[in-house]
């Protein structure tokens, strides 16, 4: 198992499979389009289990929140690195910041719990400095890759997040770096993106 214990240990939000399925249209790779209506109901679906019981079973989907930070035509692209817990996605490029949904202290119902989960991970990763602001946090759809095995147990949900200037920095410098690239310049880092980025680029991006 690539995953240290104490993150399997962690209790994560999922949603059966089947379930998923009746409420979106299915598609092996790419981007699924989908309204509040559907958060609503998925959240309704959704469950709380060990991470351990959910990383290889495929009969459940962990629910993973996946922001893209924009300002104006440039986006904020991350590096992981030899730091970080997933080792399948060592050294990769990627836009998402976000991860696994825990159970919330907040009772907010339906879409707000996850973007409240989504900001709790957003501000996990980076901090705005100098007046930098969130102006809007926008919903693009749900992003899926059954051809990867740690695809076929997770879906992202993709957002924007908009933000009113570059003053952004990472928190856990451990375990990633970033920069802003210019949206005419991603095309150059493309082929060492992770899959869930190439798909926001593909679908949404470009």
């Amino acid at each position: 198992m690539c995953i240290n214990s104490a993150a399997l240990e962690e209790l994560v939000f999922a949603v059966p499979t089947g379930e998923l399925w009746k409420l979106l249209t299915y598609k092996e790779k790419g981007l699924i389009k989908a309204n509040s209506d559907v958060l609503n109901r998925i959240v309704q679906h959704g469950l709380f289990r060990k991470r351990s019981e959910l990383e290889e079973d495929p009969s459940f989907k962990q629910i993973i929140p996946y922001a893209v930070i924009s300002n104006k035509e440039s986006f904020y692209l991350f590096t992981r690195t030899s730091g970080q817990t997933e080792k399948r996605l060592h050294n990769k490029l990627h836009l998402g910041a976000g991860g696994h949904m825990n159970p919330g202290s907040s009772k907010e119902p339906g879409e707000q719990y996850l973007i409240n989960e989504l900001k709790r991970e957003f501000f996990e990763e980076v901090k705005l400095l100098n007046g930098c602001l969130i102006e809007d946090i926008e919903f693009i759809g749900f992003i899926n890759d059954d051809s990867i095995s740690v695809g076929r147990v997770h879906i992202g949900l993709l957002y924007d997040i908009h933000v009113s200037n570059k003053n952004v920095v990472i928190n856990e410098t451990d375990k990633m770096s970033a920069n802003w690239i210019d949206k005419t310049d991603l095309v150059e880092y493309y082929e060492e993106m992770e899959t869930w980025t190439k798909i926001a680029v593909d679908y949404y991006i470009k």
